[in-house]
């Protein structure tokens, strides 16, 4: 007895406690309940707990209560009750029945901890959340506004951004904003903006940025650093307004000069994408060149009649698919552009076979073992030209980083995955890309990662470009000495 004692002894000073009969009549509360609900004892007994009903709960709510301590059932929650003098607390509750012989209740014993502090807490957080989101939805509606990392990796764009930039939200995530650099700005204007930011200050002023489609708008840009403990920024939110017809009137009165400047920007264009083909062209001409290479020194080095005509006979499928590379190269610098490329049905093993008798001499040379796993998708919906040359980039790879004194081992599988996508894989046991230090580069144009004298950066870059042009996706998985796995996501395949 002296146990049970201590018991309700410790529950009655840490508690708030009332028992009922099975009517929900009071018949006992404890000082802590009258201190809470400013009702006396000799108030509170003989009454149920209408008597504190906020009329906050739903009739629902409390017949759902009564039903489940009624069935013999302990009932937890939290209730919103009201005191005497009109004002409102909250209760963390448990209501625990005791059950006769028969297995009814004959009372109730409810205990209750007050949780008024943390519930107005709640209360206020949520007028604080829904502040900052009115906030929120007043500046998206009205101005454009992205928001980077401290590296300047865009992590959020709204929708005033992509409808004035044209890309849309996924084309823009993960880039910085040189994706919509329109090179009109010097380096040391660019430069002095960076270095305002990055010491904790907002830089204000008007930059001309360049959409998608290649049309150029002007913006008053606010940008905010948003600091950490330290003082560093850790994100900067950059809010901008549209005042390109404000900027086009005053080009208007320069214009003369205005198209000079033009005139040369485009020639600077033309050249860049010019040198960027040249060097493209180059990295994918480079390995059916090596084989006919190879062919030509067999050639020349048998005296064997039979052998020279085995390999006269090899040389010109390398011709024919030299001629072909080129041909989708001319084209395949258009990438961007080309919003109504047309998709084809490829049989993937006959594509892949097409692409390897580029490579034989080189397969034949180094042994190479080429692995095909293609039973859950073989066949694919996607450009031909697309695909070839996707192909042909990433077994290029594995030859050419195969490891040294190993075999080269190139797996190429399918895996059908939700939404109608296909995933391909092509994977190799070659020299592997250190991604802790190079995974933000492995797809940047001029990027190589081994020094080999045909690595150019332009293969991957290439790659990505297609992948994406058709709304796919590519990533890589790769360990240094051990090998690389290039994931291609395919699109809508239930065509």
């Amino acid at each position: 007895m002296e146990k049970i004692t201590d018991y309700k002894y410790a529950l009655d000073e840490s508690s708030i406690i009332a028992i009922t009969d099975q009517k929900g009549i009071i018949n006992y509360v404890n000082e802590n309940f009258c201190n809470i609900s400013k009702y006396t004892a000799e108030e509170l007994i003989g009454q149920d707990h209408r008597i504190i009903n906020s009329g906050y709960h739903s009739k629902e709510f409390i017949k759902n209560l009564w039903t489940t301590i009624a069935n013999g059932n302990v009932w937890k929650g939290e209730l919103k009750n009201k005191a005497k003098d009109g004002t409102i607390y909250w209760v963390d509750t448990t209501i625990v029945p005791f059950l006769n012989a028969d297995n009814k209740p004959y009372q109730y014993v409810a205990i209750r901890s007050d949780i008024t502090d943390r519930k107005k807490g709640e209360e206020e957080l949520k007028k604080i959340l829904k502040e900052i989101s009115d906030y929120k939805y007043a500046l998206d509606e009205s101005a454009i506004v992205a928001i980077t990392d401290q590296k300047g990796v865009i992590t959020h764009v709204n929708g005033n951004f992509c409808k004035i930039s044209k890309y849309s939200t996924k084309e823009l995530i993960g880039q910085d904003h040189r994706i919509i650099n329109s090179g009109y700005h010097s380096k040391e204007f660019i430069k002095e903006l960076w270095k305002t930011i990055a010491n904790g200050k907002v830089w204000k002023g008007e930059l001309k940025n360049k959409a998608k489609d290649g049309s150029t708008y002007w913006v008053d840009t606010t940008i905010v650093p948003f600091l950490n403990h330290d003082g560093k920024p850790y994100q900067y939110v950059a809010i901008r307004s549209d005042i390109t017809e404000r900027k086009e009137g005053e080009e208007q009165i320069r214009a003369n000069n205005a198209k000079a400047i033009e005139h040369a920007q485009i020639l600077e264009l033309k050249n860049t994408q010019l040198i960027d083909f040249c060097n493209i062209v180059s990295h994918n001409l480079r390995a059916p060149l090596i084989n006919i290479s190879m062919l030509v020194d067999y050639l020349e080095q048998s005296q064997d009649e039979v052998e020279r005509r085995e390999v006269l006979v090899k040389i010109k499928p390398v011709v024919n698919h030299l001629m072909d590379v080129f041909n989708e190269l001319v084209e395949s610098i258009q990438v961007k552009q080309d919003t109504e490329i047309k998709v084809d049905k490829i049989i993937l093993k006959d594509c892949i076979k097409k692409v390897l008798k580029g490579f034989e001499t080189q397969i034949q040379e180094y042994d190479a073992d080429i692995h095909l796993e293609l039973n859950q998708a073989s066949t694919i919906y996607f450009p031909q030209k697309y695909m070839e040359s996707i192909l042909s980039n990433l077994i290029s790879n594995a030859l050419k980083y195969r490891y040294p004194n190993r075999r080269p081992l190139i797996t190429i599988k399918t895996k059908k995955e939700a939404n109608d996508t296909v995933v391909l894989s092509v994977a190799d046991n070659g020299l592997g890309i250190d991604l802790a230090l190079h995974k933000d580069q492995i797809f940047k144009i001029r990027k190589t990662f081994h020094k080999h004298p045909d690595a150019k950066g332009f293969g991957l870059f290439m790659t990505k470009t297609q992948v994406e042009a058709m709304n796919g996706k590519i990533w890589a998985e790769s360990q240094p000495s051990k090998g690389s796995t290039f994931f291609i996501e395919f699109k809508t395949q239930n065509i």
